[in-house]
């Protein structure tokens, strides 16, 4: 090896390993628990690599490396601004930040290459030079709205649902929000942001004239395809990028929903000639957990002590209600719920297409309704839990992420800020969908809520540590609807469980009954209890048997105060008592396997 590509080789070295522990420093600084090392190897030394690589594309020119680095910093300073705003930044959002960052430079540096290497036809060049360094101002445009925002908000982040606003306002409000913000920091920070990008852009426009060997670039090329094509896809959730794509997916949302308005007036207007409905005011409220096994629930006898809320409940409210053998109908949210929530079930023959949700015989029964949720906004619009969800008259969702992985802007508590405001001469539904226990289990919990440690295997205490922050959730909310006025239910269960004492998830193909464990309660009003002594007597007497998540409809219909609702079965409602499920007749997973033999009891 000569001298020149020692000198070479070592440089590679200061860089690959400067990077290395770049990314390793930031997993410091992050709002959830740092996990194991070398759970991120692989995604370490790609990020070193390529970003190595690209710098060996130009001879590891200053001005270059210059760039390079902006480029990252700029995508990870925008995600860390959701520190500053009292928002989770997990080790993973950090990772898919990086990716994209390297992607965003590495594209230009190389479509830079290809240029200074054509032909010398001088105003073709400067035209496609210009047209690249526009491509890369747009690039990184989005992280620094982000920090500009950061600024001139106080600390706030942006989000698709500000973005959304410059969609649904005319000029005149512009012109009055703008007129009430700090219109020198405003106009400091547009300058800083033109200055930013005209420095990037001006460095950017000097490098090219200490370029590598097409070696070097061939190897760009192929370790920037396995990063596109490997790398990205897998984790591909970072914020700033959901925002943008989250907009778009809301605003062709409001299209489709616009479109098929009609159909579903004329949906409701059918149901509400055939249904009969209590017309008293009126307050019910439907939480939905995430990945919680009643096995471990103190309440359900587990050792450690992770609900205090539900347990000291118990003892002073006789008017709750715990059933203590419910199953979830599935392992997976998306299917436990498209069953849990429609009149569709595993034991008729109905079809899911046909099936009228929860919210939709709600509305049809003159309730406000409202789904209200910590869950990714679904990419799909005809995902079932999005067309349930698209069925409520009021939506909000808190989440800006998008379904391709369990990511989180806010802990569930924040759900309880959004809990409706009272309305004495309404009948109202509130449906809460938490994000819950959900993996990671650390991203769920705030760090004043690592309570259990000691265990052989500390996901378990994690996990611990979410069940108990998720009755610290409920009792929020259950504290909102007392105060209600006319609160007359609390309903609470999960989409199904979760097997953290051997290591699983909810995986089909490592099933484990735990998995379909679910923890089911009811709250009831004493005023519910005075008007509605048969259903309130039925589900006590009922509280022992067995029952799958699926035939939750029947049962919210019954405690609504709606009749002759699409499906209904008194045989499928545990509030009855003509309710006829037992151990020998109940299924989950679509009727793929028997409660009867479950054999972890």
């Amino acid at each position: 090896m000569n001298k020149e590509n020692t000198v070479s080789f070592i440089k590679f070295a200061i860089c690959f390993f400067t990077f290395y522990f770049f990314m390793a420093l930031l997993y410091c600084y992050t709002t959830s628990s740092p996990l194991i090392p070398v759970v991120y190897d692989k995604y370490h030394v790609s990020c070193a690599l390529l970003f190595s690589l690209i710098c060996a594309l130009w001879n590891f020119d200053k001005k270059s490396i210059l760039v390079s680095s902006a480029v990252v910093l700029f995508w990870v300073g925008a995600v860390f601004c959701k520190i500053g705003a009292s928002l989770v930044l997990s080790e993973f959002e950090v990772v898919q930040t990086v990716i994209v960052g390297i992607v965003v430079y590495a594209s230009f540096y190389l479509l830079w290459y290809c240029i200074a290497e054509s032909s010398d036809n001088g105003i073709l060049k400067r035209v496609l030079k210009c047209f690249t360094l526009i491509l890369l101002g747009i690039s990184v445009l989005p992280a620094l709205l982000v920090l500009g925002y950061y600024v001139v908000s106080g600390g706030r982040m942006l989000s698709s649902n500000i973005l959304l606003t410059l969609f649904q306002t005319n000029y005149n409000e512009v012109v009055s929000y703008l007129a009430e913000q700090n219109m020198l920091l405003w106009t400091v920070s547009v300058l800083a942001l033109i200055l930013i990008l005209g420095a990037l852009i001006y460095f950017a426009d000097k490098i090219g004239n200490k370029r590598s060997g097409l070696r070097i670039f061939a190897l760009n090329i192929v370790f920037l395809a396995y990063v596109i094509v490997y790398l990205f896809p897998r984790l591909i959730s970072c914020s700033v990028v959901n925002m943008i794509i989250q907009l778009q997916v809301t605003l062709n949302e409001y299209r489709k929903y616009n479109a098929v308005s009609q159909h579903r007036q004329e949906r409701l207007s059918a149901l509400k000639e055939n249904i009969r409905y209590d017309d008293i005011s009126q307050l019910h409220v439907l939480v939905l957990g995430e990945s919680v096994t009643n096995r471990h629930l103190s309440t359900f006898g587990y050792k450690r002590p992770t609900t205090p809320w539900l347990d000291e409940i118990l003892k002073e409210n006789s008017n709750i209600i715990l059933y203590t053998n419910a199953y979830s109908n599935d392992v997976q949210t998306v299917r436990s719920l498209q069953y849990a929530l429609t009149s569709h079930n595993q034991y008729d023959n109905s079809v899911l297409a046909d099936a009228y949700a929860i919210t939709e015989v709600a509305m049809a029964a003159d309730y406000n309704t409202y789904w209200i949720s910590n869950q990714m906004h679904e990419i799909a619009f005809d995902n079932p839990i999005s067309t349930i969800a698209s069925g409520a008259e009021y939506r909000i969702f808190i989440n800006d992420y998008l379904d391709n992985r369990h990511m989180t802007e806010y802990h569930d508590a924040k759900l309880a800020e959004y809990f409706p405001t009272r309305d004495d001469n309404k009948k109202v539904l509130v449906i809460f969908h938490l994000m819950g226990c959900h993996i990671t289990y650390t991203d769920r919990y705030p760090k004043s809520y690592e309570l259990f440690t000691g265990s052989d295997d500390e996901r378990i205490d994690y996990y611990d540590n979410c069940v108990r922050y998720n009755d610290h959730v409920l009792s929020l909310l259950y504290q909102k609807a007392v105060e209600h006025p006319h609160f007359m239910s609390f309903t609470f269960l999960s989409d199904h469980g979760e097997d953290p004492d051997n290591g699983l998830t909810h995986d089909y193909s490592k099933f484990t009954w735990n998995m379909a464990h679910i923890p089911f309660f009811s709250i009831f009003s004493d005023k519910y209890v005075n008007l509605h002594p048969d259903v309130v007597k039925n589900m006590r007497d009922n509280r022992t048997k067995y029952w799958t998540s699926d035939l939750l409809y029947n049962t919210m219909m019954h405690v609504m105060g709606i009749e002759n609702a699409p499906g209904e079965n008194d045989e499928y409602d545990i509030s009855s008592e003509k309710y006829n499920m037992n151990r020998d007749n109940l299924t989950i997973v679509e009727g793929l396997k028997f409660i009867k033999d479950d054999d972890s009891e």
